[in-house]
């Protein structure tokens, strides 16, 4: 009697969770809320953030104004140059274009102390990533000039040598070799991630927390249509109706996991995008997805136990889905944020989430190394699915006929 008693414990659980899912897939709303609006803003904002994180910064085109060419002059151009491999540097140009002056005397007064060194015209449009790339390529290249002009001053200076090979002469004696030791998996990482490796998780985590929308919605429609006092009639233990509430949109979260992912990877190149690269360990990733889709799926309870008709679960759902993305670092990457806004990120399981994101894709890191952000996502996992437990409870207790009419 008890092993059929089991067996039968299985199978409306299985019942449950199916019918939970019939529902989720029969939901146009619900898939587009899943899926298409996570997509749509992974794609959008990866190309709107294109030309401010990014690993190669766009070429200039600059006007260089030379008021009376001499070899000072011309090697400051080919200086200039090569700290702009890719940009050009014209005679002439319309209004919009930023501009470097010479002054007249230039050759005559390299060797001053102070010195007077070009003009910079920048246009409005100008970006200040520009201007202070601009500013110094412009100050490298005058210092080498500088340079040039005080070894032929000095009689330190090969007669004969070419333009060419003048730069490549001054260009080892300005040249230092500075060690770069990159700790992975450290600090803020968003400042050194480019668009896509900022976008694609981002939005992902998003759209994963976006999942207690119809799973708040599911239990209001029971309830008001008297279906979850039926349940209660058929003598489903609490855990088994809790466990149909999560177990479904646990396994939604992870499908969106894979399918945002593979998006970045396989889907941004076709709209010219650059693509996602998986970096780090991919047991990490399988780990960081679970902690991820516990997270959503257990304040997805919470908030169905919370809310007291459609209405409300709709507006605390999006309420707190908007706030937790604005201080975590969603909608606005914290290396841009003030310190105390920085703490405040602090609070917000997005927040842990994407740092963990980040430290795989910027910071190459291991399970090890995401361990920290997964325990944190976990214990706020076990934390909001307690209190969404007993609040559910309580509202199953207390649910009548009369509380339908």
């Amino acid at each position: 009697a008890q092993e059929s008693r089991g067996l039968g414990d299985v199978y409306k659980r299985q019942a449950l969770v199916r019918k939970e899912i019939l529902l989720l897939v029969r939901d146009p709303h619900a898939l587009a809320v899943l899926f298409i609006m996570p997509t749509l803003f992974l794609v959008i904002m990866a190309g709107a953030m294109s030309s401010y994180l990014q690993d190669r910064l766009p070429p200039l085109q600059l006007v260089l104004e030379v008021p009376q060419n001499s070899e000072s002059s011309r090697f400051f151009h080919d200086a200039l140059q090569a700290q702009l491999p890719d940009s050009r540097l014209l005679e002439e140009g319309p209004a919009q274009m930023a501009r470097i002056g010479l002054p007249a005397d230039f050759d005559q007064r390299l060797l001053d102390t102070p010195h007077q060194g070009p003009t910079l015209s920048f246009p409005a449009q100008f970006d200040r990533l520009s201007r202070q790339r601009l500013h110094g390529a412009v100050t490298i290249a005058l210092a080498q000039t500088r340079l040039l002009a005080y070894l032929q001053d000095s009689g330190a200076l090969q007669d004969g040598l070419s333009r060419a090979e003048q730069l490549e002469l001054v260009q080892q004696r300005t040249e230092s070799r500075i060690d770069e030791q990159e700790r992975l998996a450290s600090g803020d990482l968003s400042a050194q991630a480019n668009a896509t490796q900022m976008s694609v998780p981002a939005w992902l985590i998003f759209g994963m927390f976006f999942v207690m929308l119809p799973m708040a919605g599911s239990f209001q429609r029971e309830q008001q249509s008297g279906a979850l006092l039926r349940f209660r009639c058929l003598g489903l233990g609490l855990g088994t109706l809790a466990a149909s509430k999560v177990l479904p949109y646990l396994a939604i979260n992870l499908v969106q996991f894979a399918v945002l992912l593979s998006i970045g990877v396989y889907g941004l190149p076709l709209v010219g995008l650059p693509a996602l690269e998986l970096n780090g360990s991919l047991l990490a990733y399988a780990w960081l997805a679970i902690s991820i889709a516990l997270a959503t799926s257990s304040l997805g309870l919470l908030l169905a136990a919370l809310a007291r008709s459609s209405e409300q679960a709709l507006l605390l759902g999006g309420g707190i889905n908007i706030i937790l993305a604005a201080i975590g670092g969603i909608m606005v990457p914290k290396s841009v944020m003030p310190e105390a806004m920085r703490q405040l990120a602090e609070l917000s399981p997005m927040s842990w989430a994407l740092d963990a994101f980040l430290t795989l894709l910027v910071g190459h890191g291991s399970l090890n190394d995401v361990a920290p952000w997964c325990a944190r996502l976990l214990l706020f996992a076990a934390v909001a699915g307690a209190s969404g437990l007993f609040l559910f409870h309580k509202r199953v207790q207390q649910t009548q006929w009369t509380t339908h009419y």
